[in-house]
């Protein structure tokens, strides 16, 4: 099968579970929209276009990932930073305080050198909701300080964004007297 579904004969397409990708119905549906954007599109629609694909084990609390663990982004030779903290310790978990379920955790991995996520994973109230928008983030190079930066609707999981990924703001110092003086 090729990044566009083909089986050996290029006519039959493969989707879903028989494909032997990852067996979940978002992608069952991807795949159909690879299909369709072969036989009705322009074509140019592939598997190799699928980055940072959530996944969701759907325990209780749901537990979320997405991209690269921290030992991962290490071993591929990232600087890497971490913002994590426990939701009963986030201040701006309110949703987690009204649905009554303070339990998990939420960690971010970032690449100091470019802010940008590169993997997070996420267990608390929500999670599954929430990991869509960091996938979105990701897919989209939007650096961890902009989503943390972001305004959120109130009460709500990602509000804890603010401060969470407020603690690893990236913040550039003037190098020279020159470079503070023009600023």
């Amino acid at each position: 099968m090729d990044e566009h579904l083909r089986t050996s004969r290029p006519h039959i397409y493969a989707i879903g579970d028989v494909n032997g990708g990852p067996q979940f119905t978002y992608i069952s549906r991807d795949d159909h929209r690879i299909v369709a954007d072969r036989l009705l599109g322009d074509g140019t629609r592939s598997t190799a276009d699928r980055r940072a694909v959530p996944h969701t084990m759907f325990i209780t609390p749901p537990l979320s990932t997405v991209g690269l663990t921290e030992t991962a982004a290490r071993e591929r030779g990232h600087n890497v930073r971490i913002a994590s903290k426990l939701v009963a310790q986030t201040i701006a978990t309110h949703r987690a305080r009204i649905m009554g379920d303070t339990r998990g955790l939420i960690k971010f991995v970032i690449d100091a050198d470019t802010d940008l996520i590169l993997g997070a994973a996420l267990i608390s109230i929500d999670s599954q909701e929430v990991i869509n928008l960091v996938a979105f983030a990701m897919r989209h190079d939007v650096p961890a300080g902009e989503l943390g930066n972001s305004i959120y609707t109130h009460p709500s999981t990602t509000e804890g964004f603010n401060e969470l990924l407020g603690t690893v703001a990236r913040v550039r110092l003037p190098s020279s007297t020159a470079e503070l003086e023009n600023a």
